[in-house]
């Protein structure tokens, strides 16, 4: 069976030095309770504020390809995302180029881009930490009474050549790998954590409503 988030974990487990992985998981009591948290989430992760209020130290805006924010849509495919991770040193730039979804399994997919609200830059310059090369993978899946978030990235090179801006290509050959590496990989299992814990919280909220 066609599993993108095996997929993924599978390429970051093999090449475990371009690759980094973040989780959080919830079992809850039963299996309609994991099927409404799953759904809940599923719903969620298109949502914007929803990236902003889960997250801890990134703040989060989507635009057009000409650079224009869009305040009233959802993340979809063709998207651009704004990233901004609190001590990166600035602004990083990711496009969602694919949302993969089947029964009990949702994936989106971002890669670095260029800035598009930069009428100068060179599209086919990265703005981004790490290269084009490389995809953040935001991956829910169920399983029974299990809901599972991971946010796996693949291919994670240090973007020293791809930028237009010198200022930038300074920060990303300044800033340290590894220290940037923890710094997201925190950031990340935060981010899922809250997402599962809100959406669960949700759900027991319209139990007792039901039951009251």
């Amino acid at each position: 069976m066609n599993s993108k988030f095996t997929d993924c974990l599978e390429k970051a487990k093999l090449n475990k030095n371009e690759s980094s992985i973040s989780r959080a998981e919830k079992t809850l009591l039963n299996e309609n309770e994991a099927k409404r948290v799953f759904s809940r989430v599923k719903t969620d992760l298109l949502k914007l504020e929803e990236w902003n209020k889960n997250a801890a130290l990134s703040s989060y805006k989507i635009f057009d390809e000409n650079g224009n924010e869009l305040t009233d849509e959802d993340i979809n495919i063709g998207v651009f995302e704004r990233i901004r991770l609190k001590g990166s040193g600035k602004f990083d730039w990711v496009k969602v180029v694919d949302i993969f979804e089947k029964e009990d399994e949702f994936v989106i997919t971002v890669k670095p881009t260029f800035d598009p609200t930069d009428e100068k830059t060179d599209r086919n310059l990265t703005s981004h930490f790490f290269t084009e090369a490389a995809t953040n993978n935001f991956c829910l899946s169920r399983n029974f009474k299990t809901v599972k978030f991971y946010v796996i990235g693949l291919n994670e090179k240090r973007n020293t050549q791809e930028t237009e801006n010198t200022l930038e290509t300074i920060r990303n050959l300044a800033v340290n790998l590894n220290t940037y590496l923890g710094i997201q990989n925190s950031e990340w299992e935060t981010f899922a954590h809250n997402f599962l814990e809100s959406a669960a919280e949700i759900e027991r909220e319209n139990t007792l409503k039901d039951k009251g």
